[in-house]
């Protein structure tokens, strides 16, 4: 507001000054601090004439919010001055090194209003002047504290906000870097708007994370956005958010591999067109015990979401405990490897089971596939598209993974805080 950056702060020592403060009331204070001062006198006039009379004093007032002293202000409240019989003719907001809060004023002059947040933990000056319609001003400081958070926590999205694009079963993931106390307001300072409009809703799957699924999988095209509004807002025990993020995402085609252990022959269809099948082979119904672990290898039926690709992955049996120099044990590069769970099975490339691929299972619980349809896998699917198993004794679990079109719906929507 260039109009209202004069220097009506310097009051010249000819000019009688009146000061009135109000005290504070509950809550945040408003302040009302005025100094009035008289409108010179005229060129020639007696100066037995200005003794004989006091100096006309302004109208007008000028009240602030938050008061002059305040502590504990909101980050995101507006700084409001507020002028009373006259207009505001300068409001200047400085943070501690100098630097000027935008603001705005209103069409009828009487009320300037802050157009940004506030920082953390900062001690702000306000500084007015307020003109009466007899053209005598009147001027007002004040000074406030705003809230000291405990800690702050930050939020992070999966996937990550430059992926741009997913299959229709990816959940989104919000992390906190810490766990917030209060995990119905952190789930409240977060919203899914989506294009077309889905149903869907948070679930926490542990204490410092939520994930978000619609009831249904996406339908392809749909544009999502994710707002974390979380700066400035109290997320329990004192702690407040860091900062505000924005995910947005795009819906890619519907892209979704079903295996029937009956049959093991995988499907793919491509926004519901069947586009290939293939046999497959998965893992092999055995177990071994280590150390008394028991190590299964079946390949649990349920729904998976590709998370990961890899043109070669190096695995290894012993991260899941079974050491390689063990039988059955491993430590092999292999192909075209797209990750399905966290516990380690993948769709990939396997040469070596061509023979045994759509007639029995041997693998250690992935999906082996011919090399020329595992490349077409390969190119075809991305980080969000489903692979579904059925048929096998065993049940992929909620947590392993994007295991979460594992959950029913309605147990999906006690799992939000706000429930």
């Amino acid at each position: 507001m260039p109009a209202l950056r004069t220097s009506p702060f310097l009051i010249a020592a000819a000019l009688t000054a009146t000061l009135t403060v109000a005290a504070c009331t509950a809550g945040t204070p408003t302040a009302v601090t005025t100094i009035t001062t008289a409108v010179p006198a005229a060129s020639g006039q007696a100066s037995a004439a200005q003794s004989s009379s006091a100096a006309p004093t302004s109208r007008a007032s000028i009240t602030s919010t938050p008061g002059d002293a305040a502590t504990g202000a909101s980050v995101l409240d507006p700084v409001v001055v507020r002028a009373a019989d006259g207009t505001l003719d300068a409001v200047v907001v400085t943070n501690p090194e100098g630097r000027e809060v935008a603001g705005e004023l209103s069409a009828d002059g009487t009320t300037w209003t802050s157009a940004e947040p506030l920082g953390y933990a900062r001690t702000y000056t306000i500084e007015a002047v307020a003109r009466d319609a007899a053209g005598l001003t009147t001027a007002s400081s004040s000074s406030f504290a705003t809230v000291a958070p405990a800690g702050v926590i930050f939020p992070s999205f999966e996937p990550p906000p430059d992926r741009g694009v997913v299959g229709v079963g990816h959940p989104i993931s919000l992390i906190f870097d810490q766990a917030p106390p209060d995990k119905a307001a952190a789930e409240r300072a977060v919203t899914v708007t989506t294009v077309p409009a889905q149903v869907g809703g948070w679930y926490w799957v542990d204490e410092r994370t939520m994930h978000y699924r619609p009831q249904v999988y996406w339908q392809a095209g749909t544009q999502v956005t994710v707002d974390a509004k979380v700066y400035g807002v109290n997320l329990g025990g004192g702690f407040y958010g860091e900062t505000d993020r924005t995910l947005n995402l795009t819906i890619g085609p519907s892209k979704i591999a079903t295996v029937d252990d009956a049959t093991k022959i995988m499907t793919v269809t491509i926004d519901g067109q069947v586009a290939r099948q293939f046999p497959v082979s998965m893992g092999r119904d055995e177990s071994t015990t280590v150390d008394g672990k028991v190590i299964s290898f079946i390949t649990p039926s349920g729904i998976y979401v590709a998370q990961e690709k890899y043109d070669v992955k190096q695995m290894n049996s012993g991260s899941y405990g079974l050491p390689a120099s063990f039988d059955l044990g491993y430590d092999s590069a292999i192909p075209l490897a797209v990750r399905l769970s966290n516990s380690g099975i993948f769709a990939h490339s396997a040469p070596w089971s061509v023979a045994d691929q759509g007639i029995r299972n041997v693998s250690h619980g992935c999906i082996n596939m011919p090399p020329a349809d595992a490349q077409w896998f390969y190119d075809t699917f991305s980080y969000g598209d489903i692979v579904q198993v059925t048929g096998t004794s065993t049940q992929l679990a909620p947590d392993d993974g994007y295991g979460d079109w594992n959950i029913g719906w309605d147990e999906w929507v006690r799992g939000s805080a706000l429930t």
